[in-house]
């Protein structure tokens, strides 16, 4: 089997998923108040960041843990109703370039794998309508069918990526040499190494150049 494994925010979504659900929740008219509450939780990390004191990956660890507080107190149902609603908008800002090669992987026979930190119940949306065949995010965590932030949503970093695919496809035979990923992010080096085509996708600075010096293709 050849994977075809692609990243979400960032890669298939042109913005960083966040602030998009962000602009989402307001555009469904929900509470503005609550909006602003995550917003302020979340400025002393984004200061943290701009001054370097956090990395990107702590930074967007640490962003996740408090955005999630915007669900508290929401059922399953109710998330997933948001989800459903913003997924429209969302879709206009996918890349046009990842679109095209999930297409094309999946005319080849590749498996195609939708693999991010972000929420799983939105990337099942995405993967239905994309014919993406796995798909692997973060689970919302509920306490008798109410999300409860306290609960934790374990973020999932570039190891962490690379972990939860092995135990995804255990016991599958997987021909990594003939499989591609397209990602991102420095985090992601990790799980692009294990395949035979790594493709960087608008890479961050830390991508880009580990990309050029071991001659990885490049797209926009």
């Amino acid at each position: 089997m050849n994977l075809a494994i692609f990243d979400f925010d960032g890669t298939l979504l042109t913005r960083d998923t966040l602030p998009a659900l962000a602009k989402e929740w307001l555009r469904q008219r929900r509470s503005r108040r609550r909006c602003f509450f995550i917003f302020l939780l979340i400025i002393p990390t984004v200061v943290q960041y701009k001054l370097g004191l956090v990395s990107r990956e702590k930074f967007k660890n640490l962003a996740f843990d408090k955005f999630n507080r915007i669900y508290q107190g929401m059922t399953k149902a109710e998330i997933n109703e948001f989800f459903q609603n913003a997924y429209p908008n969302l879709k206009e800002v996918f890349n046009t370039t990842v679109l095209k090669e999930i297409k094309t992987a999946s005319q080849q026979d590749f498996h195609c794998v939708l693999l991010s930190g972000s929420y799983a119940d939105l990337l099942r949306i995405v993967g239905r309508d994309l014919g993406i065949d796995t798909v692997i995010g973060a689970e919302l965590a509920f306490r008798d069918g109410i999300f409860d932030h306290r609960g934790g949503i374990p973020f999932i970093n570039g190891k962490k990526k690379v972990a939860l695919l092995h135990n995804t496809f255990a016991g599958r035979i997987v021909n990594w040499a003939g499989s591609k990923c397209f990602a991102d992010s420095v985090a992601d080096i990790e799980l692009m190494q294990l395949v035979g085509e790594p493709v960087a996708v608008n890479p961050d600075p830390g991508l880009l150049s580990y990309a050029l010096d071991n001659q990885w293709k490049i797209v926009g």
